[in-house]
């Protein structure tokens, strides 16, 4: 069974709203709707058995995301002596995250939130919807 504060990190990797319910407008009137019925569905039908990868995952996602807050202070830093900072870190770091994200989001059934405001995560990321 998940935790409230694995759910919580979830959220949060994949992008989703760690409120109670989100307001918008509908026909120019303010509405508060349910924005995340499927990932909330989706905690409660994790089979047990899938419950230590999708913590293994999320664990990565964690790391990743405390290299990109820790390493900050090598973006004033292009070289010191012999040694060179590599200038595609955020871009790989990004990488590896959306990988990890990805096996969550397959684990879980859903989408990572398209609308996610994390640059470092969404960069070159782009909405693919069919069109007819």
């Amino acid at each position: 069974m998940l935790t409230e504060d694995e759910k919580v990190r979830i959220r949060h990797h994949l992008g989703y709203l760690n409120v109670q319910e989100a307001q918008t407008f509908v026909l120019g009137i303010p509405a508060a709707v349910q924005t995340q019925f499927m990932i909330e569905g989706a905690f409660a039908k994790v089979l047990p058995q899938a419950e230590n990868l999708l913590r293994t995952l999320l664990c990565r996602c964690d790391e990743i995301e405390k290299q990109v807050f820790g390493g900050s202070d090598l973006a004033d830093v292009t070289k010191t002596g012999n040694i060179e900072v590599n200038p595609k870190r955020l871009a790989d770091l990004a990488r590896y995250y959306r990988i990890a994200q990805q096996g969550m989001t397959n684990l879980l059934g859903v989408t990572a939130n398209p609308f996610d405001m994390r640059e470092w995560v969404m960069s070159g990321v782009g909405i693919n919807v069919p069109v007819r």
